[in-house]
């Protein structure tokens, strides 16, 4: 299941794919000006909307495998905070950070 929310910089997809028994869950952002991609919900400020500390596993990485029910907690978090005006210019100038700092993904 994909659900696609514009910002004023960025597209941005929150993606749950569900395999047999676990769901694979990640939030996609994508550049309007560069049209590059990367995966973002190992990034601070949303691991803080999710409530995960630094410490924890999925900090690690950009895609996490997790239950359905982890998967759809994070699914509304993440739809709320990317629909919330405030927030959603805040991450978009994190992002535009990270970019020129080569954090980026770099997917096409």
């Amino acid at each position: 299941m994909i659900t696609k929310i514009n910002g004023s910089k960025y597209k941005f997809e929150i993606v749950s794919e569900k395999n047999e028994q676990d769901s694979c869950f990640f939030i996609k952002a994508k550049s309007m000006s560069t049209r590059r991609t990367s995966c973002i919900n190992n990034l601070n400020p949303i691991l803080s909307e999710f409530n995960i500390s630094g410490d924890d596993p999925k900090a690690a990485d950009s895609m996490w495998v997790v239950t359905k029910a982890e998967a759809d907690y994070f699914k509304f978090v993440a739809r709320q905070f990317l629909t919330d005006p405030s927030f959603l210019d805040y991450l978009e100038r994190k992002l535009d950070e990270d970019r020129r700092f080569g954090e980026w993904e770099n997917k096409s």
